[in-house]
């Protein structure tokens, strides 16, 4: 059995503007860096959740960080 990583990165793809770098931890829970100057930053309890907050946007995630399960997936 492969353990999961402490939690994987991805990048939120906005229709508008620049992608927001992302993170989801084991536990399911999704922090998105909305402004790194301000230190803004969006939380979510599921990916689920996160993507109903941003209903035109997609993540990308790489490769070899890809939950195995999941919306987004």
């Amino acid at each position: 059995m492969t353990e999961r990583p402490f939690a994987a990165g991805f990048r939120l793809h906005l229709r508008h503007g620049a992608p927001l770098d992302g993170v989801v931890l084991p536990s399911g829970r999704c922090l998105v860096v909305e402004d790194v100057e301000a230190g803004l930053i969006t939380a979510a309890p599921s990916l689920d959740d996160l993507t109903h907050a941003y209903p035109d946007a997609r993540i990308e995630w790489p490769a070899a960080t890809a939950p195995q399960e999941g919306p987004g997936a």
